[in-house]
This record gives structure tokens, C-alpha cells and sequence, in this order.
């Protein structure tokens, strides 16, 4: 495996640091609100059902991860530490 020189491929530096300002804490509780008026929000059993998926769809990712790994080569003992991680963001992060 060639290094890489420290890089975390696939993960960008965040904008900001800072916190939410006045201004952001507000405009979040309207767009809450907004979607609650709506009825926008998911029900228990549709976050359920979206857990599930996301679940099968991480081990799909992982046993790819360690199938290419071994397409590649490497050895079991670097074929076992090889792993993937999802991130949500969005509507999902939202829950609608």
C-alpha cells in the first residue's frame, strides 16, 4: 500500500468552527416548525425502516471494501482492518 502523506481521503475540512450565531438558532427553529406545520417529519416506524436500510447498506459497504482489498492483494491481517464509514447528512440528518 503506498502512503499517502497523512491525507483522510474522502473527508473535507469543515467551513467553520465557530458555533451558530443569533441568527442561525432562529432560522433553525422556523424551518423545525415549518416542517412540523407541514407535516413533514418522518413517523417512528419510517426512521425504523431507514435505520434497517442504512445498516444493510453499511455491511454491503464494508464486505465490498474487504473484497477489493483482497482483489487488490493485501494481506488477511490488512484485509481486516480495511473499512468504510457512511455519513448522512441532509434530509436524512433532518429526519423528513
Amino acid at each position: 500500500m503506498g502512503s499517502n502523506n497523512g491525507q483522510r481521503l474522502g473527508i473535507t475540512e469543515p467551513i467553520s468552527l465557530g458555533g451558530p450565531t443569533e441568527f442561525d438558532v432562529i432560522k433553525t427553529r422556523e424551518l423545525e416548525k415549518y416542517l412540523q406545520d407541514v407535516n413533514l417529519y418522518e413517523s417512528q416506524e419510517e426512521a425504523v425502516s431507514r435505520e434497517e436500510v442504512l445498516g444493510r447498506l453499511d455491511q454491503i459497504v464494508k464486505t465490498w471494501v474487504k473484497k477489493i482489498s483482497r482483489a487488490k492483494g493485501l494481506n488477511e491481517q490488512l484485509v481486516l482492518e480495511a473499512n468504510a464509514k457512511i455519513f448522512t447528512f441532509g434530509s436524512y440528518r433532518l429526519g423528513v
